[in-house]
């Protein structure tokens, strides 16, 4: 950085030039005050390169106001005028003191005459034209022969006019603070210059037109957007009253001054959103922001899709769905036919059966595919959470909402597919915000007042017979038609064994697993399983397989299924029973077991899905010969 100096007098020059060296800073020092005191900080300025100029008095005042770059004032203080006055008064107890209105009242001059016995005519100026001025005055008048002043102008005008004159100087410690005030102001300046070309090139690169005023309403900021939309360039309106340039759109922009939020108005055969906030209710401090309606709906819906970089997307196809049996086919076929509509789908499907993989398959396969896929299960969240996930909240709307509220799941989905699954667990109050929304297409946050519109299409699952809920009174029959416009049935994996196989494959490969599964005695209880828990539940029996493949016992069914009594129904033994009491019927059903088992308790036990203590006090107390 580089620092100028505008001295009122040699003196002062003298003292500056002296404190200048002790600091390692560029200093170039200029003679001069007032008018004269700028032409010489312009010339600093374009001769040297300063970036801050040190002045005093009234001249610094002057400075400030017609440069652009920082200016410190140096201020006389009470000790200056000490050591001034105190020089003065040799020449007579008369003084003439000519000092700038800005210093009105600073100074205790009564004190300066008790001190010194003098008297001290005050005389004040605004301009050089007032020091000559005062000067004639004071030469016509001869009131006094020596004159005290705080401009260096008035030397040389009172040596013209035979009178002595004084200049009040500073002392190097007012200058030496002066230096290290202008290091501490430029480092500010340059600081507030890159924040404000931080702002200037945000506002310029903003989606939006921008337009802000100052207080008296004369337009300080227009960006590229508020140029091309108009058609007026930056220098044709910069600096002039909004309100009073006369151009359609403008006029609009304006309106009648107030705050305004979301505004419609039209330009031509374009409409735009036009927000205008009024800074303090008593100015013109505006700032104005308006965009074009068409290009704010393309903007949503770009943001809409980048939600797939946030997880918001469905990753599954009706290509990873492994099957081979014709029931999945038919399955699939009518599911891809339902992706081709926008009317809600109901998966019914046992736990496990892949009702979220169907659904994000629905999705990839619709027109929907590029907006955001959303899955929520709603038996995993609490009703009170749940309600906010599903419809947002407003801040404030209760303890512990996140400042400036949330959007919903039904927001966040707009343009894509919202999948609720188990449905069957919603509560009622619930269910019935639920039919509102897929009923009217439109959402309203907790807490808030504002009806956002939502393009939503919900694919809905449930392991459990809604229609029966609705028969139970736990489910409304309106919601439930809502959502059962279009039906798929998952099979169970029982039903579909012939899938077991491609399966099984597709699952030790994704495990990168080298386990033989041509091993008989595995394949036969894998085949002869009835899968409760379905593809999940395969999927975790064939990775406990992987972990224990070399220490398995005999008992297999034991290790490795979760329900080892789950024998599948076509393998399951017949035996021929005669009817008679209960107790009978038992008793024969065990002894005829235990003897087609060769007495393996433990065989028996499984087939009937009881314990081996409870078949051994059923074959004691039925036939004592068996115990044998």
């Amino acid at each position: 950085m580089k620092i100028g100096i505008i001295s009122p007098s040699i003196e002062f020059t003298r003292i500056a030039e002296e404190v200048a060296k002790q600091t390692n800073i560029p200093v170039y020092i200029k003679q001069g005050a007032l008018k004269r005191g700028l032409t010489k900080a312009k010339l600093l300025i374009e001769q040297y390169g300063v970036s801050v100029i040190i002045a005093r008095g009234a001249t610094a005042d002057f400075l400030d106001e017609k440069l652009s770059i920082p200016v410190i004032k140096i201020k006389v203080n009470g000790f200056d005028l000490l050591k001034t006055f105190n020089e003065a008064k040799q020449l007579g107890n008369k003084i003439v003191f000519i000092d700038s209105k800005e210093n009105t009242q600073k100074y205790d001059l009564k004190l300066l005459e008790e001190l010194f016995s003098i008297e001290i005519i005050l005389r004040q100026y605004k301009d050089e034209q007032d020091i000559t001025n005062h000067i004639r005055d004071v030469a016509d008048s001869k009131i006094a022969s020596v004159i005290v002043g705080t401009a260096d102008c008035l030397a040389n005008t009172a040596v013209k006019k035979g009178i002595k004159s004084y200049v009040v100087d500073s002392a190097r410690e007012a200058i030496l603070d002066a230096i290290n005030q202008a290091v501490e102001t430029y480092s500010l300046y340059e600081k507030e210059k890159l924040r404000q070309a931080h702002l200037e090139t945000i506002i310029s690169s903003a989606f939006e037109g921008v337009i802000a005023t100052s207080q008296d309403g004369r337009i300080s900021i227009y960006n590229n957007i508020a140029e091309k939309v108009i058609g007026l360039n930056s220098s044709e309106v910069i600096g002039r009253n909004l309100d009073k340039i006369h151009h359609p759109f403008l006029k609009k922009l304006y309106g009648d001054g107030d705050t305004v939020e979301k505004k419609i108005v039209g330009l031509g055969n374009q409409r735009y959103v036009v927000n205008r906030v009024r800074l303090e209710e008593d100015n013109k401090s505006f700032v104005i922001t308006f965009q074009e309606v068409n290009k704010l709906v393309e903007l949503d819906g770009k943001l809409r899709r980048q939600l797939q970089s946030k997880r918001f997307y469905a990753k599954h196809t009706f290509n990873d769905i492994i099957y081979e049996s014709n029931l999945m086919k038919k399955t699939i076929t009518i599911a891809k036919q339902f992706s081709k509509s926008e009317s809600s789908i109901f998966i019914h499907g046992e736990s496990g059966t892949g009702k979220e993989l169907m659904a994000q398959s629905i999705h990839n396969e619709s027109t929907r595919r590029d907006g955001p896929f959303i899955a929520v299960n709603c038996a995993a969240l609490p009703k009170e959470l749940l309600e906010s996930e599903l419809f947002g909240y407003e801040e404030g709307a209760f303890t512990g909402a996140k400042k400036g509220g949330k959007p919903g799941l039904f927001e966040m989905a707009h343009q894509g597919t919202l999948f609720l699954d188990e449905m069957g667990e919603l509560s009622l109050d619930l269910q019935s915000r639920l039919l509102r929304v897929l009923q009217e297409k439109e959402v309203m946050r907790i807490g808030g007042e504002k009806i956002i519109p939502v393009n939503v299409r919900v694919i809905s699952a449930s392991n459990k017979n809604l229609k029966q809920l609705v028969s139970d009174k736990k489910f409304r029959e309106d919601l439930y038609y809502r959502l059962n416009i279009l039906q798929i049935k998952l099979p169970p994996l029982r039903d579909r064994k012939d899938d077991l196989i491609p399966l099984i494959n597709h699952i030790l490969h994704k495990n990168n697993s080298t386990i033989n599964l041509l091993d008989k005695k595995i394949m036969d209880e894998l085949l002869a399983y009835d899968w409760p828990g379905n593809i999940r539940e395969l999927e975790n029996v064939l990775e406990r397989i992987i972990v224990m493949q070399n220490v398995l016992s005999e008992d297999l069914k034991d290790v490795i299924f979760d329900d080892h009594t789950q024998i599948s129904r076509s393998n399951r033994p017949t035996i021929e029973v005669n009817i008679g009491s209960m107790k009978d019927m038992e008793g024969e059903i065990i002894r005829n077991l235990y003897e087609k088992y060769d007495g393996n308790k433990q065989e028996v036990a499984q087939l009937l899905g009881v314990s081996r203590t409870t078949i051994w006090k059923k074959i004691k107390e039925n036939n004592e010969d068996l115990m044998a």
